[in-house]
């Protein structure tokens, strides 16, 4: 019989339920693992040119192995997964792609914090009112720029946001 059984579960059973609850969503994309890509007429998403500004447009071509690629990379919890969308940095509609660079698993709360900047942006960029790199400077910045994000005390792990 092993003496250190008991002690080694304990360990395991700690370890387990301290990584599940000090699990926290990040409010914003990491730097190193997702800084944004322009679709191009090179890409084998590319499927034409959009607007006066002839801006490349990629199709949506996000496999499931491709988002539990980007789940993996930020850690997310399989058990939290639920509560996010991988979210293209640079929106398909202003010129981004969908390479892992230009990926996120982005949590709904977060993305309630800006619910129409996508499209309000899509629309602008489409009456010509605004230049693609206007558009992508105010999407990076609105997606980077630090957030206070209210979760309630009954919140669960999954939907603690990181500080």
């Amino acid at each position: 019989m092993d003496f250190f059984r008991p002690l080694k579960l304990v360990i395991v059973l700690f370890v387990v339920s301290f990584s599940i609850f000090a699990y926290s969503y990040p409010l914003v994309p990491r730097q190193d693992l997702t800084y944004g890509q322009l679709c191009s007429a090179r890409n084998p998403d590319f499927e034409g040119y959009r607007y006066t500004e002839r801006i490349p447009y990629c199709e949506r071509n996000v496999s499931r192995e491709q988002k539990e690629k980007i789940y993996n990379l930020y850690r997310i919890p399989v058990s939290c997964r639920g509560r996010y969308t991988i979210d293209h940095f640079i929106p398909l509609s202003i010129g981004g792609d969908n390479s892992d660079v230009n990926l996120w698993p982005e949590h709904k709360l977060v993305k309630a914090t800006r619910p129409q900047l996508e499209q309000e942006l899509f629309v602008a960029l489409s009456r010509g009112q605004i230049s693609q790199k206007n558009a992508i400077e105010l999407i990076v910045r609105e997606k980077t720029k630090p957030r206070k994000i209210q979760s309630s005390t009954s919140a669960d792990a999954c939907d603690r946001p990181s500080r």
